[in-house]
């Protein structure tokens, strides 16, 4: 793309361009109040919030108006409307001691009615060992996380909408569990802690035709997630709600493209992401990116940095990504898609 057609399509865009970033600028004002949200902690399931895909988390998680495959299923099931053939995809996330983050979904194109995927988001905490009052170890509990998700996502024009229809569990001590506490401990009420419940995401993505009146290279999108509330024993939670919008421009012949997101949780500070990715060669991608938490990143500035490397063959991507943690270090993700 030469200089002054990168100009015209500037100019072109530059009113919804302008708009959204006020409108995203305003809405993250009004939360710069506390470092401390006044929701903090009081929210179940969070582990629904944690990122899906190696390419999206390298863009500084800012994709809910880029992610056009498998992986929208996490930041905007509407950009599943832009899948045109079978897919298959698998995440593996190193996160934080020895937690590990899985993820395997499909998806499938439906001629007349849309795209329709399946996936499983799994996180397992390892084995724990508790402690009485005494401080003397307790037999090890086995907690975990996981969602069932169904997706379905479809196109009007140059609108698209989606949803995620999820059943999510939160097992941290299962009957069996809770009664060997129980006897180890000599006595007490020691209940299981184990809930599920369904939740709902909707999602919209819009993309801006060019003079020509097809597809251009400026798409904003919106996601609401996490709509739900789950019973633990005898108190009721919300699940972590969460708002994305964003915006994405593509250029150079979409072998670069710019993402910014403005994401507010109904449990934390409202963050801003941007992210920067390049295709050399097409089929090696470089991405870069930041997320900034209004107030104060709270592992430290550098914790919001994130860097990742892609590899297209073919039908087949596999990619890498690194989140700075400050003080805990880096985390890892590695996630494979492929098409058929």
């Amino acid at each position: 793309m030469t200089r002054n057609k990168f100009s015209r399509h500037v100019y072109q865009y530059r009113s919804a361009i302008l708009s959204l970033l006020i409108c995203m600028l305003m809405s993250g004002l009004t939360i710069v109040q506390s470092q401390i949200h006044e929701n903090a902690g009081t929210r179940a399931m969070t582990f629904l919030k944690i990122g899906i895909g190696a390419e999206g988390i390298s863009m500084g998680e800012a994709q809910v108006a880029h992610s056009n495959d498998l992986y929208a299923t996490f930041w905007n099931p509407a950009g599943l409307a832009n899948v045109k053939q079978q897919q298959f995809g698998f995440m593996h996330n190193e996160w934080l001691g020895d937690i590990n983050h899985e993820y395997i979904g499909f998806a499938q194109p439906v001629s007349g009615l849309g795209t329709i995927a399946g996936s499983l988001v799994y996180l397992n905490y390892g084995e724990l060992i508790g402690r009485d009052a005494s401080g003397n170890e307790t037999k090890p509990f086995h907690p975990y996380d996981i969602a069932l998700i169904l997706s379905m996502a479809r196109q009007f024009g140059n609108l698209s909408v989606g949803t995620n229809l999820k059943w999510v569990r939160e097992k941290i001590l299962n009957g069996s569990e809770a009664e060997q506490l129980e006897e180890t401990l000599g006595g007490g009420d020691i209940r299981p802690v184990d809930a599920s419940t369904p939740a709902l995401d909707i999602g919209g993505l819009y993309t801006f035709q060019n003079q020509s009146g097809e597809p251009g290279p400026f798409s904003v999108g919106v996601n609401l997630q996490h709509l739900g509330r789950v019973q633990f024993i005898e108190e009721s939670f919300l699940l972590p709600v969460n708002l994305k919008m964003g915006m994405a421009y593509r250029m150079l012949e979409d072998s670069a493209v710019i993402t910014a997101d403005l994401n507010r949780p109904s449990d934390n500070k409202t963050s801003i992401g941007i992210g920067l990715a390049f295709t050399v060669l097409k089929f090696f991608h470089l991405r870069s990116g930041y997320k900034y938490a209004l107030g104060g990143n709270d592992l430290g500035a550098l914790s919001g940095i994130t860097f990742g490397l892609g590899a297209s063959m073919g039908n087949f991507q596999i990619d890498y990504a690194l989140i700075s943690m400050g003080q805990f270090g880096p985390t890892h993700r590695l996630s494979l898609l492929a098409k058929f």
